[in-house]
């Protein structure tokens, strides 16, 4: 399996590039899937969907197998706790196949939340993810 594929739009569009993140995978039950928009299109394809559109570009090396993105990957929610309780914090900021990590590895920095902060481990295949 691959450690990342591609994603499109309903329209058959090219939107990005999706790989599960394990440690999220872990923090959040199973959802640690990232869709980052790249500075990458598949051969043979000159349009990318026009929902990512002024949105944020990642590098990417065209592996699906053993993806590098460019710059790190920061992503923060708040998992909600009930009402009048207030949310729980969730960062993850790493480097994907950069940085000190190799081509398919990923090395979650510091201000991370979860238990992976500060370690390099191989990603998760993107084909376990059941949602298409």
């Amino acid at each position: 399996m691959s450690k990342a594929k591609i994603v499109r739009d309903s329209e058959g569009r090219f939107y990005g590039i999706k790989w599960i993140c394990p440690g999220c995978d872990v923090d959040t039950r199973g959802t640690g899937l990232h869709v980052l928009p790249v500075n990458w299109l598949p051969a043979g394809e000159t349009v990318e969907s026009p929902l990512v559109a002024g949105k944020p570009h990642w590098g990417f090396n065209g592996d699906l197998d053993r993806p590098v993105f460019t710059p790190s990957v920061l992503s923060t929610w708040d998992e909600w706790q009930g009402d009048g309780v207030p949310p729980k914090k969730h960062v993850c900021h790493s480097f994907v196949g950069c940085n000190g990590a190799q081509p398919g590895q990923i090395t979650f920095l510091g201000d991370c939340t979860h238990d992976l902060k500060g370690t390099t481990v191989d990603l998760s295949d993107a084909g376990k993810q059941p949602h298409e």
